[in-house]
């Protein structure tokens, strides 16, 4: 019978499989593995045709010597898009919590929900604390619209279907205006103003979002609080070469 470890020895000797490659090593062949690995041939062959058939392993049917497949590439490429973004972005998030001392959060899509990649906490005692990781709906929530209204339109019509809460008329708003504003709609006396980032090929692929009380948003200057978010989401779109 298994072992409540088994799985996890399973990833480790796939991960140590893929560790055998290096620069000067991008071939290997299934003994090569096996060796370099210590594990028996049989249990290697076993993992290696399951990440070859997952794309992690590509096997070369002349030479039967495999290297890293095409899954690598598109993690490693997914993995610098995101450090970049976030490298980019963050000196402009930070001057803009320096102006009003809110949080201030970066938002990307990921299997249909929002997940928060970077974020400058308020230092005020009254704040509303976001975690890097956090996940949450795209239909609820400033930042959450931003990302649903520039998908595509099928993928956009499904998830909307599943929970109506905002319109397809509300989201053309903001695409007009390039901005929305939540009030309290996923926490009570919350409030997010959110604005999209775009990449050097104008597309939105991530949104900027600053919250906190909704105390602190009301009054005149709410709306400088608007063109100031916006102001910083166009700020870090130019600097990704938009």
């Amino acid at each position: 019978m298994p072992t409540s470890d088994t799985p996890v020895r399973s990833i480790e000797r796939a991960l140590d499989i893929m560790d055998c490659f290096q620069p000067d090593r991008l071939e290997l062949s299934l003994t090569e593995i096996a060796t370099g690995i210590e594990l028996a041939m049989s249990t290697t062959s076993r993992i290696v045709a399951t990440l070859e058939k997952r794309h992690y392993l590509s096997r070369n049917p002349d030479t039967q010597r495999y290297s890293l497949g095409s899954r690598i590439s598109q993690i490693g490429a997914l993995g610098l898009s995101n450090m970049d973004l976030r490298r980019v972005a963050l000196p402009f998030m930070k001057e803009l919590n320096a102006l009003y001392n809110e949080g201030v959060s970066l938002y990307i899509e990921r299997d249909n929900e929002r997940i928060c990649i970077e974020r400058v906490e308020s230092t005020l005692p009254l704040r509303r604390v976001i975690n890097v990781g956090d996940r949450h709906p795209l239909t609820r929530g400033a930042a959450g619209r931003v990302l649903l209204a520039y998908m595509p339109a099928d993928r956009r019509q499904a998830l909307l279907s599943e929970d109506p809460f905002t319109t397809e008329e509300s989201l053309a708003e903001l695409r007009h205006g390039g901005y929305t504003v939540s009030l309290g709609e996923r926490e009570e006396g919350v409030t997010s103003i959110a604005a999209p980032i775009q990449d050097a090929q104008c597309a939105v692929i991530a949104a900027l979002s600053m919250s906190g009380p909704s105390v602190r948003f009301e009054g005149s200057g709410f709306s400088d609080k608007i063109a100031k978010v916006k102001r910083c989401a166009e700020l870090i779109s130019n600097a990704l070469g938009r």
